[in-house]
Formats: C-alpha cells, structure tokens, sequence
C-alpha cells in the first residue's frame, strides 16, 4: 500500500513540474527598426520641443524635365573657321545605306564550234587523170612512155612521192611536172611511167625512169 501512493505522488509531482515549465512567458521580440534608422515608435522632437511624426512625402517627386530632356543629334558637324579662307567647312552625316540589286550579266547564246572541213574524196579517175595529165606532159619533153615500169622494180629510178591528203589534187599534178623538169636536166630523154603508190595510208604518185 506505501509503494503504490508513492507512485501516485512521484506522478502528481512530474505532473506539476510540467504545467509550471509550460507557464513560462515567451521572450519578446523588439519591433523592427524603421527603414530610414529610427524605430517606428519613436517621436522626433521639433524646434519647440514638440516631438511629431516624421512626415512621409505622399509621392515621390518629378525629375526636372530640364535636367532629362534629350538632345537630338546633329546631322551636320561644323569645324572650326578656316581663318585664311574665312569659309566654314561642313561635314555632310553619311547617306543612308540603300541594298542595290547587282547587275545581272548578258546573256549570251553558246555558238557551236567551228567545224573542220571535210576531207575531199578521190575516185579511180582522179588518179588516172592525174596520171595522164603527166604522161602528156613528159611526151611533150621527148620522154618514151614505158608501161612494163613498176614501183620497186631493179635497175629503175623515181622522183617525187607527193600524195594527195597533204598536197591536193593540183599539189600533185604541180609536184609531178617540178619532177619531170628535174628529170630533164638530170637524165635528159628516157623512158617513164607515173604510177599509184598507197604508203601509210597516203595515196602518192612516183615519176620513174629507166
């Protein structure tokens, strides 16, 4: 019986312990300070020792539209007076940039390459005029025709070769007759025959002699 009103009394006293701590008053915080540096519950004392609210100006003041005002800027700049020529030079302000459109290039029509000409062509009667025109005319010089004569024949000589992709049709007929007057001189009379050579794909013609 003593134990259990001891328990009970440890417990009225913890009990008690504990209100008396809640009871306790909470620190008191100052008030904040103005934001000017005097607190907000303090008077400001006056010339007559009145103390009086600091007055706090409803709206905040214009600038002076004298001090803002902007200045345009100048488009001209004037240096200093030329004091030999009394004139007054002027900067003009640069012109505004403008984009112009770059000059478009002259067509011009693609004209075709020029042609090489066209290669004549010869036929057997080409040649055999060719071949009759000189024999006319080495019968005229007193030369024997000599229809036996080959080309690459032993015992027999030749003038000429001129052929016709590089000298032409009257090339040739020139070149033979140079030859057969060449051959006067050299040999005097003699037998002849003009023959048809082809080499390298050239058609030539030989004056030969024997």
């Amino acid at each position: 019986m003593s134990k259990r009103l001891l328990i009970i009394i440890t417990l009225f006293c913890v009990i008690l312990f504990l209100t008396a701590c809640g009871q306790t008053d909470a620190p008191t915080i100052p008030p904040p300070e103005d934001v000017s540096g005097i607190p907000g519950d303090v008077l400001v004392p006056d010339a007559s020792g009145t103390t009086t609210e600091p007055e706090m100006s409803a709206e905040p003041s214009e600038p002076d539209s004298s001090e803002t005002e902007t200045i345009p800027p100048a488009t001209e700049s004037v240096t200093t007076n030329n004091s030999a020529a009394g004139t007054t030079s002027r900067t003009p302000a640069p012109p505004a940039s403008t984009s112009q459109a770059p000059a478009q290039q002259p067509t011009t029509s693609s004209t075709p390459p020029p042609t090489q000409p066209e290669k004549p062509t010869y036929t057997e009667a080409d040649y055999q005029r060719i071949i009759d025109t000189i024999r006319a005319y080495g019968e005229a010089k007193g030369f024997v025709w000599n229809d036996s004569f080959a080309f690459g024949q032993a015992g027999l000589g030749y003038y000429g070769r001129p052929n016709l992709q590089r000298d032409g049709y009257d090339g040739v007929i020139n070149r033979l007759k140079y030859h057969c007057d060449e051959m006067e001189k050299d040999i005097g009379v003699c037998y002849f025959k003009v023959v048809k050579h082809i080499y390298e794909g050239n058609t030539e013609f030989v004056v030969l002699y024997g």
